[in-house]
């Protein structure tokens, strides 16, 4: 008014206004059905007929399977039969007292930080921390509460950040499948295409790829919904999937059907490697105009807000790209918006990112609007068989069942899993009949000139300081009886790195002493091999207090007389500086090691520069752990691999040494996971038989 504006709404869109604000307190059946027929619903309101002049103008639809527009509330599955995983012993953190680390649970330093704050209020001069005096100040508060925010950072790894906007107020409410099969999408009409190999593609498929492209497009033509492209890595899913895409394009271009956008969902540090794929193997324009739909530049994308009040995004710049680019969390936190999309397919890379039915992101993938989705995935079961079924539901909705079912038939049975086998996956000399959900090949079986991957079991016996803190170790926790097992399990994992981890300096003050460690000397060993023979090494290893500057990378600085310090890639690694390093070290010449934590380095990452793998810290499981070694062994490597393990063994009892039961439970757990359907994660079970291994020789280990 102050400016002279004025806003005149004539009485019928006031009437159409006033039953969308009614809308909002609605039934859910109700605002489902506004949701799919607005204008139908509106005019049944307002009492109108068809032949009123419509007060719409039309936009995109969410997808069939939504059913509302709501707050997001995680449901509750307790039906499910789970294996107690969440036993495993925790992951490396905890206190450093006196110079001493003192390893603690995500539950231990949840009540160091409830005692440290009631000790501070009472005026206690210190709590007690697994047995060491913490003094109670505000400063040691600080301290644990800022360990508490880290470790809940790196324990929710799907958790990253847009850092861009708000997340979404309201969420998309979708039919689950959780308890029925109330949405059963595995096949549509049969769609137009020919198979033949895309003009666009500008370099040459190898029969596998060839094959796979073929399989998607028989997935496309009998009307499937999706597919789940489970190659094992380095077999060039990216490729495969970038072929259907210009084939796709070359469909569009005939007029046969939509001109809608593909969107590409992938962890945001393999985002710029799709581009660079783009440019290597597709011919220019490429598959058109590219949006960017993550990080920074969702900035660019921010249009007003929703009703809800949750930012929103420029629907009608998404809508109008050939294909859009967003990671994961940008889906999730701006779900209405993407919800809002017609999509001609969607594809997942590193698919079991929403292996989780009860997380919200996987909720928002499944409520995308697409006429088609691609899952790609090495690893659909990592922790459990509901794994798979939560990725099949977003493929092909129904193809599973309902979750209910699927978990009693098969995780309560694993004698079922061979008739689910034969079921879904595609047998490859059955490629071109009808096609099943999933296809999987083995690059040892496809690659003709893949070098030779050799592994090592490098055993080193203990020497004097790390056998006396591991028998320390194993007395603390038979005075402690079972109640220890975690706590032992966490000390004999840190002491067989290295007891630098348990007990700070040594008597002579240096903070690191390779001699003090078996794992360590016989990691040095392996690198001065390595060294003369002017190759390369990825070095895999958990603890970042190993990782800082001033500890190992200055050690390998100084023994091998580098230019620089190995560069290290870990969850504090930002993804322009990761994919920096990368190239630096694939780019420099003569010998070079890079160190990786397992989680963040194991995927995404190319590194066939190095052809040799140390494990020096291990994995609890075998999937990530192998994951970790294909960053060398895949496509582009044309030297032999060598894999190491490096074993902390006791001298007069190698087969119960805390390494050797672990490397027999890995061993194990590969064998079951061979045919994919099998999780390779550690169960209770599995940790206790690790427990009941190294403790079999009651006082061998004393014995100097």
């Amino acid at each position: 008014m102050s400016q002279g504006l004025y806003v005149v709404v004539e009485p019928k869109l006031q009437a159409a206004l006033s039953a969308v604000r009614a809308l909002r307190s609605a039934s859910a059946e109700k605002r489902k059905q506004a949701a799919l027929h607005p204008e139908a619903v509106i005019r049944e309101m307002l009492g109108q007929g068809d032949e009123e002049p419509s007060l719409f103008i039309e936009t995109e639809k969410f997808a069939e399977r939504v059913l509302d527009v709501s707050d997001w509330i995680p449901p509750i599955l307790p039906w499910i039969k789970i294996s107690p995983q969440g036993w495993a012993p925790p992951v490396d953190f905890g206190v450093r007292i006196n110079g001493v680390e003192v390893p603690m649970s995500s539950q231990e330093l949840d009540r160091a930080c409830d005692e440290m704050r009631s000790a501070i209020n009472k005026g206690e001069p210190s709590i007690s921390v697994n047995g060491n005096s913490l003094p109670a100040k505000p400063e040691n508060l600080a301290a644990l509460e800022q360990l508490k925010k880290g470790v809940e950072a790196r324990s929710k790894p799907e958790q990253e950040s847009t850092d861009v906007g708000e997340p979404a107020v309201k969420v998309l409410v979708i039919e689950t499948n959780f308890h029925d099969t109330g949405y059963n999408k595995v096949k549509v009409n049969p769609r137009p295409g020919t198979r033949i190999f895309p003009a666009l593609v500008k370099t040459s498929p190898k029969k596998h790829q060839e094959d796979g492209l073929r399989w998607l497009q028989n997935h496309w033509i009998e009307g499937s919904k999706g597919a789940m492209l489970c190659d094992d890595m380095g077999l060039g899913k990216t490729y495969q999937a970038l072929a259907f895409c210009a084939w796709l394009s070359d469909i569009k271009a005939s007029g046969d059907i939509a001109k809608r956008p593909i969107l590409l969902v992938a962890p945001v540090g393999l985002l710029r490697t799709w581009e660079a794929e783009m440019d290597t193997h597709l011919m220019q324009p490429g598959l058109g105009i590219l949006v960017r739909a993550y990080g920074e530049h969702l900035r660019g994308l921010k249009r007003g807000k929703h009703s809800d009040g949750s930012i929103g995004l420029d629907t009608s710049k998404l809508g109008s790209a050939d294909i859009v680019l967003a990671n994961y969390e940008a889906v999730s936190d701006y779900q209405l918006s993407f919800g809002a999309i017609q999509f001609t397919t969607v594809i997942l890379d590193e698919a079991q990112k929403i292996k989780s039915p009860k997380a919200r992101m996987t909720s928002a993938i499944k409520a995308l609007n697409t006429d088609f989705m691609i899952a790609m995935t090495g690893t659909p079961v990592e922790n459990r068989l509901a794994d798979l079924w939560c990725i099949a539901d977003a493929v092909q909705p129904g193809a599973l069942g309902d979750l209910k079912k699927f978990s009693a038939t098969y995780e309560a049975d694993q004698s079922a899993v061979k008739g689910l086998r034969d079921e879904i996956w595609q047998l490859e000399e059955h490629i071109d009949q009808k096609p099943r959900l999933l296809l999987r090949r083995l690059k040892t079986d496809k690659l003709e000139g893949l070098p030779k991957k050799v592994e090592h079991v490098y055993k080193v016996p203990m020497p004097p300081r790390q056998l006396e803190a591991y028998s320390r170790a194993i007395a603390v926790k038979e005075r402690q009886g079972p109640g220890g097992t975690l706590g032992m399990i966490q000390a004999l994992r840190n002491i067989s790195l290295h007891p630098f981890l348990t007990e700070g300096k040594n008597s002579t003050g240096a903070p690191l002493n390779v001699e003090d460690s078996a794992r360590f000397t016989a990691t040095f060993q392996i690198l001065d091999a390595i060294h003369r023979a002017s190759e390369k090494a990825l070095i895999f290893l958990e603890s970042l207090d190993l990782q800082s500057v001033d500890l190992l990378p200055t050690l390998l600085q100084r023994r091998y007389g580098m230019a620089r310090a190995p560069m290290v890639i870990n969850g504090d690694v930002s993804t322009d500086k990761r994919q920096e390093r990368v190239f630096q070290f694939q780019e420099g010449i003569g010998f070079d090691v890079m160190l990786l934590s397992p989680k963040a380095g194991g995927v995404g990452l190319t590194l066939t520069a190095a052809n040799h793998v140390i494990h020096l810290s291990r994995w609890w499981n075998p999937a990530v752990e192998d994951q970790c070694s294909d960053r060398v062994y895949r496509i582009g490597q044309n030297k032999t691999v060598h894999v190491y393990y490096p074993m902390a063994v006791l001298p007069q009892a190698e087969e119960h040494s805390f390494d050797m039961q672990l490397q027999v439970l890995m061993n194990r757990k590969r064998e079951l996971a061979k045919n994919l359907l099998i999780s390779s994660a550690f169960t209770k079970s599995d940790y206790e038989d690790l427990v009941r291994g190294v403790g079999a020789t009651g006082q061998a280990h004393n014995t100097q």
